[in-house]
């Protein structure tokens, strides 16, 4: 079968607390999964989950941040590569082995990271998109676009920074405060690659359109009416 999209890398048990309330759900891959079919239930999708773990994670709603830690490997495998249209990568830098990004021979390839060392090099001239926080940055952001194979997307909360490592381009877009952020950068990943794959809109559109979706799919999350 040919998918829409290949999902590989970790699964998570997560236990979030907000103050001291305690809820517990499926994280990391789950939250791309749940962002793509909440935007378009149609997509055929598989996922591959690399690893499967556990994280522990502190929400705090008024400053708009979270803070997590976990073991994210209790469980590994060497994933079967499917055959799709594209190829997204979790959480690439605690993976034990991510050598199968070797073996994908067709479609696009995207992937992100998460806080930890960051010993990824080896991968980057296979990754057409790298999404990364501004919290996990670990060098010049236009050095690491010299090492992909396409463009890194620096996110944050008040958008994002794109480079190939000569050119470069930044979305601005507003904060929003008092919110759940948690997930954010996978629903704005999520976000991107849909738009990516049902539309020839420019890269620039695309990364705006990721945003947008983003803050919607937040606001619904934290049960606020969008009035946009």
């Amino acid at each position: 079968m040919y998918y829409d999209l290949a999902l590989y890398g970790h699964l998570t048990v997560d236990h979030i607390f907000h103050d001291f309330e305690e809820s517990v759900t499926l994280g990391a891959m789950a939250n791309v999964w749940n962002a793509l079919v909440t935007i378009d239930s149609n997509l055929s999708i598989k996922l591959n989950p690399v690893a499967i773990g556990t994280a522990l994670i502190l929400v705090n709603k008024e400053k708009g941040f979270r803070v997590g830690k976990g073991n994210l490997n209790l469980k590994t495998t060497k994933p079967s590569v499917s055959n799709a249209k594209w190829h997204h990568v979790m959480y690439l830098n605690q993976l034990q082995d991510a050598s199968f990004i070797n073996e994908i021979k067709d479609g696009i390839v995207s992937a992100d990271v998460t806080a930890g060392v960051m010993d990824i090099e080896p991968y980057l001239s296979k990754i057409d998109y790298l999404f990364i926080s501004d919290e996990d940055l670990f060098m010049d952001i236009n050095e690491l676009g010299k090492k992909v194979k396409g463009h890194v997307i620096l996110h944050y909360p008040t958008g994002s920074y794109v480079t190939d490592g000569e050119n470069s381009f930044e979305c601005k877009t507003s904060l929003i405060e008092d919110i759940d952020v948690l997930g954010a950068g996978d629903m704005f990943a999520g976000s991107f690659m849909l738009r990516s794959l049902t539309s020839l809109d420019p890269l620039e559109k695309i990364v705006n359109y990721a945003h947008k979706t983003t803050a919607k799919l937040l606001l619904e999350k934290n049960g606020i009416k969008n009035e946009d």
